[in-house]
């Protein structure tokens, strides 16, 4: 069986080192954490069975750490979650990490050195994370465990709780139905590169334009309504020709509702549009928004309860939970359609 120092001879490291990257308790690049986690991989190594059956005392602490809380997506979110943990005498330290990379390991140490139970994240890892995502992963060893669970993004290929919605036929559903009301050309406004929800609704939105048999025009997003402006404002103006507008979140789509606005471009008449998540500002515009809804209540709840019984339990495997993503059909792409009263959930 490995050992501690093992692993610190075949990564070239000191034990304390080594131990800093599990535990989290001191800085370690970027580069050693690598060579760490190679020889941790290479050599099958577990934390010491004594020290990993140890019974440290809780915080009652679970952190969340979401991209950006700009989103109004995230409000039902961290609302279930804030009720969830008050009712199981737990405490929810929620954070924004601002789509920056280096605050969310910041974010992730701060955490783990301060002995959360738990963090719920919505990770902005690129592609190459995988040794972040194996890092991760270790917090769960040890003497003083700590749950990650993720949301927005599966990785359950590291061994981690993941939660997300079914971002693909969510963006098949909503070009699909700009398809059925008659438009061809499709302008299609996407969320930041490198967010896996984001990537597979650009995979969604494809799949469904190569069925439809319809053309389609990809313009890079970051989720905010001044994105959706300035996107379809400029493809007013550059004559490009579109009869449908799939953005990725409401809120970009509102943008794009008040380019063509300004523009004197009618809405269903000329340009049908239709957002993603379906949240509350889909019922404050005119015509009430189409959008996907996406349940964002039950994916904190899910969170929530994956993060509560890893707590219990850290040698169950790992488990992905996922939410259906549904059309929700309103005046921006049928004009016929009912107007409900109220607002949409906030």
């Amino acid at each position: 069986m490995s050992t501690i120092n093992d692993v610190a001879k075949r990564a070239g490291v000191a034990i304390s080192t080594v131990s800093n990257m599990i535990n989290g308790t001191k800085y370690v690049s970027p580069e050693t954490t690598a060579r760490i986690i190679a020889a941790i991989d290479e050599l099958g190594y577990e934390a010491d069975p004594i020290a990993r059956n140890m019974k440290s005392a809780r915080s009652n602490m679970i952190g969340v750490i979401i991209t950006n809380f700009s989103r109004v997506f995230f409000g039902r979110l961290l609302r279930e979650c804030r009720a969830m943990a008050t009712a199981r005498g737990y405490h929810l330290m929620c954070i924004d990490a601002n789509d920056e990379f280096e605050l969310e390991q910041q974010y992730v140490k701060t955490m783990r050195k301060n002995r959360f139970d738990a963090i719920i994240l919505d990770t902005v890892a690129g592609p190459d994370g995988a040794d972040y995502f194996k890092q991760l992963k270790l917090m769960a060893s040890g003497g003083k465990k700590t749950a990650v669970i993720s949301i927005e993004r599966d990785l359950t290929a590291y061994g981690i709780d993941s939660v997300e919605a079914d971002n693909y036929n969510g963006a098949r559903a909503a070009t699909r139905h700009l398809i059925e009301c008659g438009c061809r050309n499709l302008l299609r406004i996407t969320g930041p590169q490198n967010f896996w929800a984001a990537e597979n609704r650009v995979r969604g939105f494809q799949d469904a334009l190569a069925a439809g048999r319809a053309q389609g025009q990809i313009v890079c997003g970051d989720f905010s309504p001044q994105i959706g402006y300035d996107a379809v404002m400029r493809a007013v103006k550059g004559r490009l020709v579109f009869d449908g507008v799939f953005a990725a979140n409401d809120q970009m789509a509102v943008g794009a509702l008040n380019a063509l606005r300004d523009a004197g471009v009618r809405v269903p008449d000329d340009v049908r549009v239709i957002g993603f998540d379906d949240s509350f500002v889909a019922s404050l515009v005119s015509p009430a928004l189409s959008s996907i809804h996406v349940p964002a209540e039950l994916i904190g709840r899910y969170a929530m309860e994956l993060a509560l019984s890893r707590i219990e339990d850290f040698s169950q495997p790992s488990r992905l939970r996922s939410v259906a993503a549904e059309l929700a059909v309103r005046g921006s792409t049928n004009p016929d359609a009912a107007v409900e009263p109220g607002l949409c959930s906030w």
